[in-house]
């Protein structure tokens, strides 16, 4: 698209004084700056170009003049960013893949390098994260806010330390940055397929610059509201189970049991299946204010601040069923040790009917200030300053209720080797509405994330016959707070009406309503249908001493840790030639020290008396002691990056650095938690003393420019990783019981290697209509091993995008796949845990009636690619996920 604009001549002559002082004498230039001093006070009009190509030309620009390897985003219009979500734009880069959240993006990987590894800044200001640990979820913000984003996956001393992966810089508008009066407003309908319904989405900015120019205010909205429906197929994971466990079954079963186990002569089997569907509404409201005050000639002071919220309320329904293993009997099993048909015995668990919900209320806040001062013709100094925190205040609303069918027989399962979704039968009517009501909770935590930081940096030019061309330097102090509180309705009122002899059903009405009405039924009328008259009375009792449902904190589950990292940097910068060819490079050094200190409660369990009416122990807890832990550590990281012009359109980089992440927040939280249930006996407590992860990073890269928007490019790159991340289990003996206890820890060293291939390129030299085409293609393959480990992971990833603009028209069709890979080695029921290959189709069109008004269509997953994860084998699901696809339809209007 084609927009006026109007500015300075001054410019104009500043920019070709740049162009040609490598070839015009002193005197020439005097005169030059003479002619520019007399043209200050005249304008011409020049011509901006917007839309996808000159979106890729900025953006290959920024990564051509970088000081690292990067990768940059930039917007393709005021407010318009190439695709509605931010990580999915990021996955279009080489080596960066996603995970989903309601069939949005949320998280990211970089290079294999999970999203723990990966810094996340807006503004260059580190960001608060409403997670456990400091993966930052990218939905959590509107692309309408966004103006570019940079992704540096070599570091250089310069950069904020903290991610082995990458960091990853947020950029928004300054008002400055654009030329007088700017405004653009958009709304748009998006139709989601599974719930088919259409929700709304409104996004505007305004920005102006007043007092010749020197001060500028800037300011971004935007709303949507999406309500979309998520089938989902769910087991937890396998168990892996002795012969012996299960008590019921033949000699004949016990003995195929024993011949197929595996190496470590254990059986796996399906305990517990949902077949569940939610419909949830997500909405999110936020926006950006900026204030940019050129003070004098040398200083610039820029306020801004950004707020975004949030809210997915949720309500799923669906059957469930319980295979307790002393129940299950006539079973086969194949030869990877997997159970695929089994019957449970009469008076089994019977069928259930689930209800639940899982919000999410994700409040993110930052505000700062930045002082740019240029103190001399050779020295620059910034200083910056910023606040940020993040929540998500869920205790007490999350829920999970149960109510019981009634089986007509013995319950079976069968699940064979290339079938999906398993088969059950003589599950009773699962239609119908004679369910009494059973297990009930409500739970949820409140995560609370403060991170402010203080900076001071300065960039010193030097002059002369010299390869150094800058010094740079800074100090930074950053503070980080995270909390994590756990609540959750006591067992013993949860489980209210787990007795049985329940006379009578939930009403429909009931059913059919909201969650809150299910709750409030079962602390009112529902207490009626308890048979026994001193159980309703105790039970009635309890709930009232109780306040119904509500929730108590559990204070062992609950935790705090402090961190305050000091830092400091050094870099030079360096360019020169070497024979014809130019060459740049920096390097440098950095150094951090962080103290660390850990807060919680501890409750030693004195006794545990077990309670075979609900199949678990209950323990005794001694008195809360609260405890705190401190600790500290530093490092030095050097990092070195060089790049050489072996052709005017060829360039070789090559980088090593020393890197680090930090340990998930959650983890160094002093908390404890435990599952008394005798089927699962298990426990996990964090780590305090767990150590950062480091990593030297090699990297290098080809790339061949082939014009100002088209390239191509080979990259390798290899982390030495030390201290790797794990979980360690161990056999614990509590009051005679034996416990599996899970504790994070440092499990060793081990390598990321991969390689990257890109391209991109615009068919500008073939005739008109068809000099409008152009392609992008990358692809990515990351291996990982781990030492002394069973860890020998790889996946492979690859972009293909075509698109056309002319005259108006913009075009896109994307496909992003990412090949399957193994997730943990320890996840669901302690067994590994594999996502398979995904693949989307998205697209978008386009069209510009006037300068000012365009008209958008939009499509994302319109093949309805669904999500599949397993254990090992691909017939031991874990989860199938359906979301469907969407589709936006908008204008948008810029004044």
């Amino acid at each position: 698209m084609l927009a006026k604009n109007q500015f300075n001549k001054s410019l104009l002559a500043v920019s070709i004084i740049t162009a040609m002082s490598f070839q015009v004498t002193a005197e020439e230039v005097e005169k030059l700056q003479v002619e520019t001093e007399a043209l200050k006070s005249e304008t011409i009009e020049v011509i901006q170009v917007t839309g996808i190509r000159n979106a890729l030309k900025e953006a290959l620009y920024d990564k051509r003049n970088a000081d690292s390897v990067m990768d940059s985003i930039a917007n393709e219009d005021l407010g318009k960013f190439p695709d509605q979500n931010i990580s999915e734009s990021l996955q279009r880069i080489p080596g960066i893949t996603i995970s989903r959240n309601g069939g949005e993006g949320q998280f990211i990987t970089v290079r294999g390098m999970g999203p723990e590894h990966n810094v996340v800044m807006l503004n260059n200001r580190i960001l608060a994260t409403e997670n456990d640990g400091r993966e930052f979820s990218f939905d959590v913000l509107a692309t309408e806010l966004i103006s570019g984003i940079d992704v540096y996956k070599s570091p250089s001393a310069s950069l904020q330390e903290g991610g082995i992966g990458s960091t990853v810089n947020l950029k928004t508008a300054r008002p400055l940055n654009l030329d007088g009066f700017q405004a653009v407003a958009s709304v748009k309908g998006q139709y989601d397929e599974n719930s088919d319904e259409i929700t709304p989405q409104l996004s505007g900015l305004v920005s102006n610059t007043f007092l010749d120019d020197r001060f500028g205010l800037l300011a971004s909205f935007n709303y949507s509201k999406r309500q979309f429906r998520t089938e989902r197929h769910y087991t937890d994971g396998y168990e892996a189970r002795n012969a012996s466990d299960f008590t019921g079954i033949s000699d004949a079963d016990r003995e195929k049991l024993e011949e197929n186990a595996d190496e470590n002569g254990k059986v796996h089997y399906q305990s517990y299946y949902t077949h569940d569907v939610d419909q949830s509404t997500r909405e999110r409201i936020g926006g950006t204010l900026v204030g940019q005050w050129q003070a004098s000639d040398d200083v610039l002071v820029t306020v801004d601040g950004l707020y975004s919220r949030l809210d997915v309320n949720s309500d799923t329904s669906g059957i469930a069923w319980w295979a307790p293993a002393d129940a299950v009997q006539n079973l086969d099993v194949d030869e990877n040790g997997t159970i695929t048909d089994y019957q449970l015995s009469a008076g089994a668990r019977p069928t259930e009917f689930v209800r639940y919900s899982r919000p999410r209320f994700a409040e993110t806040k930052q505000v700062g200030i930045n002082v740019d001062w240029i103190i001399s013709d050779n020295l620059t100094a910034v200083f910056d300053a910023s606040w940020s925190t993040a929540t998500d205040i869920i205790a007490g609303d999350q829920s999970y209720f149960t109510g019981m069918l009634n089986n007509p027989g013995e319950l079976t399962f069968s699940k064979r080797p290339g079938q999906l979704i398993p088969v059950y039968t003589n599950i009773g009517d699962i239609n119908s509405k004679e369910i009494t009501p059973s297990w009930s909770t409500l739970e949820g935590r409140n995560i609370e994330d403060t991170a402010s930081q203080v900076t001071f940096d300065t960039v010193y030019h030097l002059a002369g016959d010299t390869a150094f061309t800058k010094i740079l330097s800074g100090v930074s102090y950053h503070h980080r707070a995270k909390s994590r509180d756990i609540y959750k309705t006591p067992d013993s009122i949860a489980c209210t009406y787990c007795s049985g002899g329940y006379e009578g059903f939930i009403p429909e009405d009931v059913l059919s309503g909201s969650i809150d009405d299910l709750y409030q039924w079962m602390i009112t009328d529902g207490i009626d249908g308890i048979a026994d008259p001193e159980e309703r009375e105790a039970a009635r009792q309890a709930l009232l001493d109780n306040g119904g449902f509500g929730v108590v904190h559990r204070a062992q589950e609950s935790g705090t840790v402090e961190e305050n990292t000091y830092g400091a940097y050094v870099q030079a910068n360096l360019d020169g030639y070497f024979a014809d060819m130019s060459w740049a490079g920096n390097f440098g050094l950095r150094y951090l020290y962080t103290d660390v200190t850990s807060s919680g409660v501890s409750q030693e369990i004195i006794s545990l008396t077990p309670d075979d009416k609900f199949g678990e122990y209950i323990p005794e807890l001694s008195d809360p002691i609260h405890i705190s832990e401190e600790g500290n550590y530093s490092e030095w990281l050097p990092s070195v990056n060089f790049k050489l012009n072996l052709l005017s359109d060829l360039e070789l980089r090559l980088g090593v650095a020393k890197t680090i992440t930090r340990p998930t927040l959650s983890n160094l939280m002093l908390t404890t938690s435990f599952n008394h249930r005798y089927s699962a006996l298990t426990g996990y407590t964090n780590n305090s003393s767990l150590e950062p992860m480091t990593s030297w990073n090699y990297d290098s890269s080809l790339a061949w420019y082939i014009d100002d928007v088209s390239y191509l490019s080979l990259a390798y790159f290899y982390k030495e990783l030390t201290n790797k991340w794990g979980t360690h289990t161990v056999e614990t003996d509590i009051d005679g019981v034996t416990y599996l206890i899970d504790t994070p820890t440092n499990i060793g060293n081990g390598n990321v290697s991969g390689i990257e291939l890109a391209f991109q390129y615009t068919f500008t030299q073939l005739p008109y209509p068809f000099d409008g085409f152009g392609v992008q293609a990358n692809y990515t393959d990351v291996k990982e091993t781990t030492d002394d480990s069973d860890l020998d992971n790889s996946s492979q990833s690859y972009n293909l995008v075509a698109f056309y603009e002319n005259n108006g028209f913009e075009a896109r069709f994307a496909y992003n796949y990412r090949d399957g890979y193994t997730e943990s080695l320890n996840a669901n029921r302690g067994q590994p845990r594999m996502i398979d290959d995904y693949g989307q189709l998205d697209a978008s069109a386009s069209y510009h009636f006037t300068n000012s008004l365009t008209v958008f269509v939009e499509a994302i997953n319109i093949t309805n690619e669904k999500e599949f994860i397993y254990s090992v084998h691909k017939d031991r699901l874990i989860e199938y996920t359906d979301t469907g696809a969407r589709y936006n339809v908008g204008l948008r209007y810029k004044f």
